[in-house]
């Protein structure tokens, strides 16, 4: 009996302590479509990570994702938790079922941009019905304003991109598609509008490049989270989000951000119902 009382005050020792000391919480990943070159997708995040992990008291790493398809396999994966999706990537992810949308990024105080088609100012090129027979650059399969909604917009001018063109590359990320243009590594590039003064702010020499055209306005940004993840921690993640405007940490993100990111807003996937309908036209 005595043997019986012991052991049954050592579990009660032992219980009390898994209770006095609960499981750390893990790290959580939030992860983004490359969008940028890893250096300015790291200085331009890694302080939303730390507002974030403050604001909600848990710890936030971030993730760059190796293409604009693997921000998605990484989510389903269960390896990445929240996730900031250029507007296509969102939509195609959205077709595995496992994230939902909790609010979208505004920058330079708007919740749209638009894609443009850039070349050499002295390439003689003035318009897209100069471009046939030319060297064209994408960014990437999935990327709205750097393949989407360019493709989509030659389509409806009666162009076929693969046989227009006479080459075209997917050169992985927007300054990457600068750079093939200012190089003469190509005659034409898609890029997103905003690419042009975050690439000025480098030294990069944007003055030597003139718009062809301009994409119809496409939606920001989707922040979008695992449907797993605990919807009181979904709850925190969001409101910091929407909140950050709202505080001095917040305000100095935004104050240092290159991409001019002004904050985010609560939004819905009907949003990017405009997108679907773009990818569409596109043959997508």
């Amino acid at each position: 009996m005595r043997r019986y009382y012991c052991i049954l005050l050592v579990l009660t020792i032992l219980t009390a302590g898994l209770v006095v000391h609960p499981a750390i919480a893990r790290d959580l990943k939030f992860g983004f479509t490359p969008v940028l070159g890893e250096a300015e997708m790291r200085s331009e995040f890694e302080p939303l990570t730390a507002y974030l992990s403050d604001a909600i008291g848990q710890k936030v790493v971030l993730y760059v994702a190796k293409d604009y398809g693997d921000l998605r396999t990484q989510m389903e994966d269960g390896m990445v938790d929240i996730g900031s999706f250029s507007p296509f990537a969102y939509v195609d992810a959205t077709r595995g079922g496992k994230i939902r949308i909790i609010a979208q990024s505004i920058i330079d105080g708007t919740t749209t941009y638009r894609g443009i088609i850039v070349a050499r100012k002295d390439s003689g090129l003035k318009t897209v019905g100069d471009l046939k027979g030319k060297r064209f650059a994408f960014v990437d399969p999935k990327s709205a304003s750097g393949y989407v909604y360019p493709r989509a917009m030659l389509i409806e001018r009666g162009l076929d991109p693969k046989s227009y063109f006479k080459e075209t590359i997917f050169a992985g990320d927007h300054n990457k598609v600068i750079a093939a243009v200012l190089q003469s590594r190509v005659d034409a590039g898609a890029i997103y509008e905003g690419a042009l003064a975050v690439a000025k702010a480098n030294g990069v020499p944007t003055e030597n490049l003139v718009t062809l055209a301009s994409t119809d306005p496409i939606p920001h940004d989707a922040i979008a989270v695992s449907t797993g993840l605990d919807d009181v921690l979904v709850k925190k993640i969001q409101t910091a989000l929407v909140d950050m405007d709202k505080t001095e940490a917040g305000r100095r993100v935004i104050a240092n951000s290159k991409k001019k990111l002004t904050g985010h807003v609560v939004a819905e996937d009907s949003l990017f119902d405009v997108v679907r309908r773009t990818a569409k036209t596109a043959g997508m």
